[in-house]
């Protein structure tokens, strides 16, 4: 079936995928007519999109084995021996995969990487010859592969470095698909607490051809690796992002081990409980199960989401808890005064507030996204305030009503803000730093945390990189420059790929139809094109004004508010002639069809150069090759 879906498609699996679909799609639809439920329901739409999403984004989502077991340098230009011990010493193809030691144990520092280790190679113990340099520029837990011809009975590998370390080491036989037999003979420094043995004793865990499936790729060499230091009680190497995102990595890690898919089993569920969310909050805006049910197919068809999701960054954290904080105040912004009771404000308004931690906890781009709560809860307090400075002169029973309640509320409602919206972010934000161990021989205090903050802030003002797949905003709103994550060559001719960038139908057509909403805004005074433009600009203004190196991910936080701007423009043509609903399902099965011809672009699952080249479709888009 894979051959076939290949050649037919382009798409290794998309043909298993599309079976596996077709029978939950099946199951669900009799489970409901068993149960007697209503087929067209918002449960049945949140059941069906998320389980089919949930089947591509953990599909081939990583390995659960990777080599764990390490040998860790304790002096500078430390070496052990290895001696082949197959009859014909020939090999092809060098690996190795470095990781991370215990960096409690060095003063300053920290135990990772190679740190350039040299491999040599020689018949007689006498006379070396390099082979090949063991650089850091793979990554942390990423397979190292160096190709050539060579025949050495024995195999010296030098660590310059007392930081170095090594997780496994391997050699295949020339012409052959089994490994040489190794055994390590000389140790130069034989008071090593590490067995040299652990660099050679996980060898059926050594991939003959290495992808993103079996190692980190792009920023997986630092949060992942954040994450086992949390996991594990180590002193963290660096970090310039607030922790709680890598606290959620560190349990996938916890319950399934350091490895591709304990790393990235979090945010694959995080994406996918984005979907569901993202369902409530349009049923709220729009009061339809069939504009949500499109808005939500929508999300689940962008390229941005099963990217994100997929690897082993922050973005699916992020992103949920800045949906979750804007679901809480959109309940709160369609409450009044008379009909609904104080305690139900202000839960709506506690929630929101946790939430909102929780995102900034995550990313700062949480902060941004929290400008557009205090936008929408002072618009909601300013409208009802004017409503009660008109109401004064009024003596009916429905203005007293009201008069008296804001009267009873208004500086309540400010004073209960400012725990929820100040205090307790602030609470979440400092407290959720109390299992990591940022500071080298010290331990959380307020201050240590204030330090943080301000060695995160110097390093993302300062940041003075430069990257080939870099962006600016004005080209995120049109998916002109995708980044490309990872690239793999396969033996067999084939390649992985992965990229991320928005469904180009839905980046497009989302533009016009916030500029549509943005006008109808203004118009109609509508409350729903409100939130949706001020949630939209919240999150992509202030990246205008940002100089530093950013990419098409940093539009993520936007691409939310983009859907529901096309939502709304939908609702509007539906309301003009319902005829148009034929155009909008043209249009939502032609994102479809573009997320299923992208699907192998954006995942890594198995393609063909020729199907890559061919869906290249603007000069700045590259995708490997």
């Amino acid at each position: 079936m894979k051959n076939i879906s290949l050649s037919l498609f382009g798409n290794q699996e998309l043909l298993s995928i599309v079976t596996v679909c077709l029978a939950i799609t099946v199951a669900i639809f009799l489970l409901f007519k068993i149960t007697k439920r209503k087929i067209k329901s918002d449960a049945f739409s949140i059941i069906l999109i998320t389980a089919i999403y949930a089947v591509i984004s953990l599909w081939q989502l990583g390995s659960n084995q990777m080599p764990i077991t390490n040998w860790q340098a304790q002096d500078s230009d430390e070496y052990v021996i290895f001696e082949v011990m197959d009859s014909n010493p020939s090999f092809d193809t060098v690996y190795a995969i470095g990781g991370e030691g215990n960096t409690n144990a060095l003063e300053s520092g920290a135990q990772i990487w190679f740190n350039n280790a040299e491999v040599l190679g020689s018949n007689d113990k006498k006379t070396w010859e390099t082979i090949t340099i063991l650089d850091n520029h793979s990554g942390v837990f990423s397979w190292v592969t160096a190709k050539g011809n060579w025949n050495y009975r024995y195999i010296s590998i030098v660590f310059n470095d007392s930081t170095s370390v090594i997780n496994e080491f391997a050699l295949k036989k020339s012409g052959s698909d089994e490994l040489l037999t190794l055994n390590p003979i000389t140790l130069s420094n034989p008071d090593n607490l590490n067995s040299a043995l652990n660099i050679i004793d996980e060898q059926t865990l050594v991939p003959l051809t290495p992808t993103y499936f079996d190692s980190s790729y792009f920023d997986e060499i630092y949060h992942p690796r954040n994450a086992w230091e949390i996991a594990n009680g180590q002193d963290m190497y660096a970090s310039v992002h607030p922790l709680l995102g890598t606290s959620i990595i560190a349990i996938g890690i916890k319950l399934f081990g350091m490895n591709p898919f304990g790393w990235r089993i979090m945010g694959a569920l995080f994406g996918i409980m984005i979907l569901p969310l993202f369902y409530l909050i349009t049923k709220k805006l729009f009061k339809n199960h069939i504009l949500s049910t499109i808005g939500t197919i929508l999300f689940a068809s962008d390229f941005m989401l099963i990217t994100t999701s997929r690897i082993g960054t922050l973005e699916p954290f992020s992103i949920f808890f800045i949906l979750l904080m804007t679901y809480f105040m959109i309940q709160y912004f369609f409450t009044d005064y008379q009909s609904t009771s104080f305690k139900k404000q202000l839960l709506w308004l506690a929630l929101s507030g946790i939430a909102m931690g929780l995102a900034i906890s995550v990313k700062w781009t949480g902060c941004y996204a929290a400008i557009a709560l205090a936008i929408l809860f002072f618009t909601h307090f300013i409208t009802n305030w004017i409503k009660y400075n008109k109401a004064k002169s009024l003596n009916d029973q429905q203005s007293i009503a009201f008069k008296k309640a804001f009267k009873a509320r208004a500086v309540k409602t400010i004073l209960w803000c400012c725990l929820f919206f100040v205090i307790v972010p602030i609470l979440i934000y400092f407290l959720h730093y109390i299992p990591c161990r940022v500071w080298k021989n010290d331990t959380w205090s307020i201050a240590n945390v204030l330090k943080q903050i301000q060695s995160m802030y110097n390093y993302h003002a300062n940041l003075e990189a430069t990257h080939p797949y870099q962006s600016v905003w004005y080209q995120w709103l049109f998916d002109i420059r995708p980044i490309w994550y990872y690239y793999g060559q396969l033996s067999d001719g084939y390649m992985k790929t992965i990229s991320c960038f928005n469904n180009p139908l839905i980046s497009v057509v989302g533009v016009f139809a916030m500029l549509y909403t943005m006008f109808d805004t203004y118009k109609n005074k509508s409350k729903t094109g409100f939130i949706i433009v001020i949630c939209y600009l919240a999150a992509l203004l202030p990246w205008v004004l940002v100089t530093r190196c950013v990419f098409s991910y940093h539009y993520y936080p936007s691409l939310p508010f983009l859907i529901l701007a096309i939502v709304y423009a939908c609702k509007a043509l539906i309301q003009k002639d319902k005829n148009n609903m034929k155009l909008i399902l043209i249009y939502v099965s032609l994102v479809i069809i573009l997320f299923i011809l992208f699907m192998p672009i954006c995942t890594g699952f198995t393609t063909s150069q020729q199907y890559v080249n061919a869906l290249q479709w603007l000069p700045s888009w590259y995708f490997g090759g």
